[in-house]
């Protein structure tokens, strides 16, 4: 992984995911990760205007994206579409290597028809979520080795970023067929149900500081209590409740990273009635005390 500091995401207003790219001035992030259960970075619902394509270099792994969860084996690429919830985990207790380019669309639109006619029909499709290209596709490889040229090739040039992103967009246009949609396409309420996901999503996003119950949340996406969890168990495999204190705790993970601050000064903003009940919380999601993971933090 890169020596950035691991698994801190940050938002805009609306709630999607601030991409730290390579290069503010570029809109690209390009890395030899890897994953394995219980890592910081696993498991963590978001969403971006970023396009997000990750080839799996060693072991297997698996993406929820939309509530389906795509399982991928050494050789596997999956691209996740625009503005699609989505996270990574980890299928086994074996560490998985992989590839991922998280990359702005504009990087591509080199004219108003390029723009036009070949990536805003793919971006705002919301009936394709993501694309499984599989190791035995007649066009896995071909997207799997583009990867994998742009990860040890570009060495942060824009241009030959560019030109990869140009090849590995080709190859993800010839699958954007009008059969290819029928085929992939679910019948049911997922676009509906991602909509106010996402609002409840900004709601904790904005307010988990404070004392959050489950009907606030289900107000926020202008849903039943009832409905507020089934949607979030369908697409994020977690109860908003169990979602909104991981989502504490990941804010706890991020301040024991970035700050000097007390284990009371943390449990009191992040929305923990005291720090042993944080450490009793946070122990349960990251498999070590606050104090470990900060110590364990400083030797990174």
């Amino acid at each position: 992984m890169a020596s950035k500091k691991k698994g801190i995401i940050a938002k805009r207003k609306d709630g999607s995911e601030i991409v730290k790219y390579d290069d503010p001035s570029f809109p690209s992030y390009i890395f030899d990760g890897y994953l394995v259960s219980g890592c910081s970075w696993e498991r963590i619902p978001h969403y971006h205007e970023d396009v997000e394509i990750v080839a799996v270099k060693s072991g297997e792994m698996a993406y929820m994206v939309e509530g389906t969860c795509v399982k991928l084996k050494k050789g596997d690429t999956i691209f996740v579409n625009s503005g699609s919830i989505h996270y990574s985990l980890s299928t086994t207790n074996r560490v998985a290597r992989y590839i991922i380019a998280i990359l702005h669309p504009s990087i591509i639109c080199s004219s108003f028809a390029v723009e036009q006619k070949a990536v805003k029909p793919i971006i705002t499709d919301k009936s394709v979520s993501f694309v499984h290209f599989k190791a035995e596709d007649f066009d896995g490889p071909l997207i799997y080795q583009a990867l994998l040229d742009m990860e040890r090739e570009t060495n942060g040039s824009e241009f030959l970023i560019t030109k990869y992103f140009f090849e590995v967009w080709d190859i993800i246009m010839r699958r954007f067929t009008d059969a290819y949609r029928l085929h992939i396409h679910r019948i049911d309420e997922g676009s509906g149900h991602n909509a106010k996901l996402k609002s409840m999503m900004l709601y904790i996003d904005e307010h988990y500081m404070e004392r959050i119950s489950l009907g606030s949340i289900a107000k926020a996406g202008g849903v039943s209590q009832s409905l507020c969890n089934q949607i979030f168990n369908k697409l994020t495999e977690k109860s908003p409740v169990e979602y909104l204190m991981y989502y504490r705790c990941r804010k706890v993970s991020d301040l024991l990273q970035s700050s000097d601050m007390s284990m009371s000064e943390i449990a009191e903003v992040t929305g923990f009635s005291g720090a042993s009940y944080m450490a009793e919380t946070f122990k349960k999601y990251f498999n070590q005390s606050p104090r470990d993971f900060r110590k364990a933090q400083k030797k990174v």
